[in-house]
C-alpha cells in the first residue's frame, strides 16, 4: 500500500466529515423544531448525493485536483456558517452546499484511497472510512464545544483549518485522481453497468437500507439522548461514541476481509447489531448512561463494520470506473436513503410505552434487518 498517500486522503476526509453533523447537533442547541429540521436535512441530503454518480463519472473523465479541493472547500465554508441563523430557508441552503461539497468530495477520494491500496484495496479503503468516520464523530462535540465558548454567531470562524489544508492541498501535493487510460464514455459506462446490473442493484439496495436506519441515527441521537433527559455534554457526545465506534468496526471489517469473505462479513454486521441496538434503548429509557453509551457503541461497531467492504465491492466488479460505481454506492444511495430521518420524526411517539423518537428508530431497525436478506444473493465474484 502507498501509506503516506492513503493517510493524507485520509486526512482531507477527516476534515470534511468533520463538518457534516454540525446540523444535527446545532438543532438542539437552537431549539429547532425536529420535523422542519428533518426536512431540511433530508431534501438537501437528497439534491446534494443524488449527483455523486454525476461527480464520480466526471471525475473518472477528467481526474486531476479540483473535485476534492472545491468539495473541501464548500462544505467547510457552508456548514460553519449554520450558527448565524434560525432561519430555516437559510439553513437549507447553507445545509445544501454542504452536501454539495461532500458530492463533489467522496467518489474521488474513493478512487485515490482505493487505488492506494493496490492488492489491498479492503484495507485501504477501510482505513480511508474510517478517518473520515472518526472526522463524523467528532463533529457534533467539536460543534457544541466551540459555541459554548465563543457563541453560535462565531461558528463560521471553524472553517479556517479545512481552508488552510485545502489549499496546501491545491498548490503542494501531487495526488490526484486514479485512472487507467482514457475513460469511460457514457455508451460505455451503460454497457458495463447493464453486464454487471444484478450484483450492483443488490449492493446499492444494500447501502440504502442501511443508510436509512444510520442516517436516522446519526441525525437524531443528540435529540433522542435530550428526550431521555440527559445533559448537554452527554448528548453532544452521542454521535461521538455511534461514529468511534462505527470506525472501529471498520476498520476491523476491512482487516478481517483478508482472511474471511467479505459477504459473510457484510452479513453478520447487517443482524448482529440487532440486540445491542434493543439493549441500547432500554438502557437509554431508564436513563443507565455507561450501558447505554456501550450498548451504543457495540451497536454502531457491529452494523457499520460492513459499510466500506460494501463499496470495495463494488470496486472488484467494475475496476473502470471506481469513482463512478463509489458515486452510486455512496451518493446516489444517501441520496435515495435520505427520507430516514423524515421518516423517523414522522414515527417519533408511534408507541406510547416506548415514547418519543425512541419509536421511529426502533421502527427503522427493520431496513438493516431487510438488507441482510439481499446480501445473501451476492455471487462470489464480489469476494474478489
Amino acid at each position: 500500500m502507498e501509506k503516506k498517500k492513503i493517510y493524507f486522503i485520509g486526512g482531507l476526509h477527516f476534515f470534511l466529515d468533520s463538518y457534516m453533523g454540525f446540523f444535527a447537533v446545532y438543532l438542539v442547541i437552537a431549539g429547532l423544531d425536529p420535523l422542519k429540521s428533518a426536512i431540511v436535512i433530508t431534501i438537501t441530503m437528497f439534491a446534494g448525493n443524488i449527483l455523486q454518480p454525476i461527480m464520480g463519472y466526471t471525475a473518472d473523465r477528467i481526474r486531476g485536483k479540483m473535485p476534492l479541493f472545491i468539495g473541501l472547500f464548500l462544505t467547510s465554508v457552508s456548514m460553519s456558517m449554520i450558527g448565524l441563523t434560525t432561519s430555516y430557508t437559510v439553513l437549507f441552503v447553507l445545509v445544501l452546499f454542504g452536501q454539495l461539497g461532500s458530492a463533489l468530495f467522496h467518489p474521488a477520494g474513493a478512487n485515490i484511497a482505493g487505488a492506494a491500496g493496490m492488492k489491498k484495496r479492503d484495507t485501504s479503503f477501510a482505513i480511508f472510512s474510517t478517518i473520515g468516520t472518526i472526522g463524523f464523530a467528532l463533529s457534533q462535540p467539536y460543534f457544541s464545544a466551540f459555541t459554548a465558548r465563543f457563541g453560535t454567531q462565531s461558528s463560521f470562524v471553524m472553517a479556517i483549518p479545512a481552508l488552510l489544508l485545502a489549499f496546501y492541498y491545491l498548490f503542494f501535493s501531487r495526488m490526484e485522481i486514479h485512472g487507467h487510460g482514457d475513460g469511460l464514455h457514457l455508451k460505455e459506462l451503460a454497457g458495463l453497468i447493464i453486464r454487471r446490473f444484478v450484483p450492483i442493484i443488490l449492493l446499492f439496495l444494500i447501502m440504502v437500507f442501511r443508510t436509512v436506519f444510520v442516517m436516522s441515527m446519526d441525525f437524531f441521537l443528540a435529540k433522542t439522548f435530550a428526550e431521555w433527559g440527559f445533559l448537554r455534554i452527554v448528548y453532544s457526545s452521542a454521535n461521538a461514541v455511534f461514529m468511534l465506534s462505527s470506525a472501529g468496526g471498520i476498520l476491523a471489517v476491512g482487516h478481517l476481509s483478508n482472511y474471511i469473505k467479505p459477504r459473510k462479513l457484510l452479513f453478520v454486521s447487517l443482524v448482529g447489531f440487532l440486540p445491542f441496538f434493543l439493549l441500547f434503548l432500554y438502557s437509554g429509557n431508564q436513563g443507565k448512561l455507561f450501558t447505554t453509551f456501550l450498548f451504543l457503541a457495540l451497536t454502531g461497531f457491529i452494523l457499520n463494520g460492513g459499510h466500506a467492504a460494501n463499496i470495495v465491492m463494488g470496486h472488484r466488479i467494475t475496476p473502470e470506473m471506481t469513482s463512478t460505481i463509489s458515486g452510486i454506492l455512496m451518493g446516489f444511495a444517501w441520496a435515495t436513503a435520505s427520507f430516514g430521518p423524515t421518516l423517523c420524526a414522522r414515527l417519533s411517539g408511534v408507541f406510547p410505552k416506548i415514547g418519543g423518537l425512541t419509536s421511529g428508530l426502533f421502527v427503522l431497525s427493520i431496513f438493516p434487518l431487510a438488507a441482510s436478506l439481499l446480501s445473501i444473493f451476492l455471487s462470489r465474484e464480489v469476494d474478489g
